[in-house]
């Protein structure tokens, strides 16, 4: 039987015919949209918030610390919107950025995008100091990022806090659903890099890594003597901004970090740029 012999007889059935009858009763029709979609003046970064502490300006959340400061580094107009929703966002993780077109970056096309446009406002190194900002980068987002997922989500004395945060916003019994998801993802991300995880082993790699990060920095105002913040200077903020918030105390961040860290703050997050 040809496909058109098919259709014709799937078409001249009389219970495709009675159905068609039927439908035809109930014509779809389309209605004015109630609520239109307000374009943006500002690009707009979504992120869990608030910060730890009352009055903070930054998110409590370290991938979020490091994107609103990043941008703010670049000195461009955007905004904040505490969304706590991460199924918002097209990766399904907070943070995302969307601009005044409609498109939605996240990750690494943000990094791109401030480069892109706003190189003049940071700093710049060279192919070798570009390699050495990498590997801080990857210490930071190992050593330091395993000791932040341990403590926020492996240690129970932290699990209250951990839940009011991320899902306390949510309604039961959700909230319990996503706190145990969003605890299995951490555990899953941090045996990625761990087999066993051995918190005393955890804390001192962080501390390690800390003294590695602090050496590099010396008394410089930002990595590699720059005269302008690059993109590790707000990964590394994002790290010691969070630690010395939470306080995760079983690391010991160095007095030059302290200091970096509240100096990046006061100028860039709290004054504006």
């Amino acid at each position: 039987m040809s496909n058109q012999t098919w259709r014709n007889t799937i078409n001249n059935n009389p219970i495709q015919q009675s159905i068609r009858q039927f439908l035809a009763k109930f014509p779809l029709k389309t209605h004015r949209s109630l609520y239109g979609v307000r374009e943006l003046d500002d690009p707009r970064l979504y992120i869990w918030g608030p910060g730890w502490k009352s009055g903070q300006e930054t998110s409590f959340d370290q991938e979020c610390v490091k994107w609103q400061t990043f941008l703010k580094f670049s000195k461009s107009d955007f905004e904040t919107k505490r969304s706590n929703e991460p199924l918002m966002s097209p990766s399904g993780k907070l943070p995302f950025l969307i601009l005044t077109t409609g498109d939605v970056l996240v990750n690494d096309s943000i990094e791109k995008h401030v480069t892109d446009m706003y190189s003049d406002n940071l700093g710049r190194i060279n192919e070798q100091q570009e390699a050495d900002s990498q590997s801080f980068i990857a210490l930071a987002d190992t050593k330091l990022r395993n000791a932040l997922l341990y403590n926020l989500w492996c240690e129970p004395a932290n699990e209250s806090i951990t839940y009011k945060k991320y899902v306390g916003h949510y309604a039961k019994p959700l909230d319990k659903l996503l706190f145990q998801k969003y605890k299995k993802l951490a555990v899953k991300e941090l045996l990625t890099r761990k087999p066993v995880l051995n918190k005393e082993e955890i804390y001192q790699e962080a501390n390690e890594a800390l003294i590695a990060i602090s050496n590099a920095l010396g008394d410089s105002k930002y990595f590699f003597g720059s005269s302008l913040p690059t993109f590790v200077d707000a990964v590394v903020f994002s790290y010691i901004h969070v630690i010395l918030n939470i306080p995760l105390n079983e690391v010991q961040v160095q007095s030059n970090l302290v200091k970096y860290s509240e100096k990046i703050y006061n100028e860039y997050i709290l004054s504006g740029f």
